[in-house]
């Protein structure tokens, strides 16, 4: 029995990637190296079932797309601890307190649709926080360090640390 409930997830889910793959190739081949795709979750998690979305030939949008204040709430219903700190963080607060402010969110650090890169992270960080101090300039104190915004800011809080 547990094989054939395996088996039908595993349908359902290369189902629902199929037939959002028709319009979104590159978004669904991107999710399907997301651990969330490894874990049989499927397009509708974020998304909602969008019946019409995916029966559509214009341009209908999906039932779910979460604004950037949103997403921690979206992300927050299965990563509750994350979502937690995320939301005592300088960003989160900064969502909380409703102003028109763009700031990072969880996709800014993860990604949509698949995970980020190190660098790409690094990177993103870098877009609003331009002028850094000195340790976070500083050189690897080896070949197998290197220095990020995570080697001192804890995550999802990114308070500083003393490590």
């Amino acid at each position: 029995m547990a094989l054939v409930l395996f088996l039908f997830a595993a349908l359902s889910v290369f189902a629902q990637e199929h037939r959002c793959a028709a319009c979104h190739a590159e978004t669904v081949a991107d999710f399907q190296s997301h651990k969330h795709a490894k874990n049989n979750m499927d397009c509708g998690i974020c998304h909602g079932a969008s019946e019409k979305h995916r029966t559509s030939v214009g341009n209908v949008p999906p039932d779910q797309v979460a604004a950037p204040s949103e997403v921690s709430k979206l992300c927050g219903n299965c990563h509750l601890a994350e979502k937690q700190q995320y939301e005592q963080s300088p960003h989160g607060r900064a969502y909380a307190s409703e102003k028109k402010v763009k700031t990072a969110n969880c996709n800014t650090c993860h990604g949509h649709h698949a995970l980020r890169s190190w660098a790409k992270q690094v990177e993103n960080c870098q877009r609003c926080h331009t002028t850094l101090p000195a340790s976070c300039k500083a050189q690897p104190t080896s070949v197998n360090t290197r220095v990020a915004c995570m080697s001192c800011h804890a995550r999802h809080t990114l308070a500083v640390s003393s490590r």
